[in-house]
């Protein structure tokens, strides 16, 4: 019998690419968790009615936990974007504490049922799984997210530079079986920035989820993008904080496998697979 996961993981080798684009503020609004028709989160306001919306491209090389007895157990490696809405809580949602800002997981795809099922069932986070196909060049990285075939959407960053050293606490909220919970992981990371528009390009193909991040009016070109190139994160259990009703988010169930498709490729290498039973079949 396999021993359960046990809270917190550890991501000690995660190569991350993100950009920050604006979309509808009404739009990410209505997918939003409410408390008997209470919002308990609200986007983040920015000019002409728009808020912001992270995209993150992820590869998670080395996660392990530790079990009552002292052992070290590890995950298999494996792919992740992320739809972000930038959202602040208020008293409704934190007792009477001040407004704390934070991101709302609007979309996560992985790679693996692993990762997928341990999302769903510890933060009731929106994982299904997917195919991913990262590339990675001097400056540069791009990954291809896609279904049975279809593209959702391709995501490339670019951003260089000097790294600079950041350590924080990333906030997050989702909602689990009737309850919000507040996630805070810590991070510490060196990230190469790249402020302005040219630091990322977001396309999105022909999927519902597609279509369901277009009706978000979701901007192509980013007001800024960051790539991280050393990144350690904790994830530990969320805290809950009170009744809420069901996420109306956007839901896909997606196909049910133990893995997806997840591989790498370099200038002038051909892809590889990161998971033995692919590389061999």
């Amino acid at each position: 019998m396999t021993e359960p996961v046990r809270l917190p993981l550890a991501y000690h080798d995660t190569a991350v690419a993100c950009s920050y684009h604006l979309a509808s503020a009404d739009a990410v609004a209505e997918l939003l968790p409410r408390s008997g028709g209470r919002p308990l989160l609200r986007p983040l306001h920015a000019p002409g009615g728009r808020t912001l919306v992270a995209v993150h491209a992820l590869r998670h090389r080395t996660v392990t936990w530790t079990d009552t007895d002292g052992g070290t157990h590890r995950l298999a490696p494996y792919g992740e974007v992320g739809v972000t809405a930038g959202v602040f809580a208020g008293p409704a949602a934190r007792r009477g504490a001040r407004p704390a800002t934070g991101g709302f997981v609007l979309q996560l795809p992985v790679t693996s049922r692993e990762a997928r099922d341990l999302g769903r069932d510890e933060w009731g986070l929106p994982k299904w799984l997917a195919d991913m196909d990262f590339l990675d060049v001097p400056g540069s990285q791009c990954v291809r997210l896609g279904e049975a075939g279809a593209d959702v959407l391709v995501h490339t960053v670019r951003a260089g530079g000097p790294a600079l050293r950041g350590t924080r606490s990333r906030r997050l909220w989702s909602v689990r079986g009737g309850r919000l919970l507040e996630t805070t992981t810590p991070v510490l990371a060196r990230w190469q920035a790249h402020p302005g528009p040219g630091g990322a390009e977001l396309v999105l193909g022909e999927h519902p989820v597609a279509d369901a991040l277009r009706d978000l009016d979701l901007s192509p070109v980013p007001l800024a993008a960051f790539r991280a190139v050393e990144h350690r994160s904790t994830l530990p259990a969320g805290r809950s904080l009170g009744d809420a009703d069901a996420a109306p988010g956007i839901v896909h169930p997606g196909r049910d496998a133990g893995f997806g498709r997840f591989t790498v490729a370099h200038p002038g290498t051909a892809p590889m697979s990161q998971y033995p039973e692919a590389a061999a079949a």
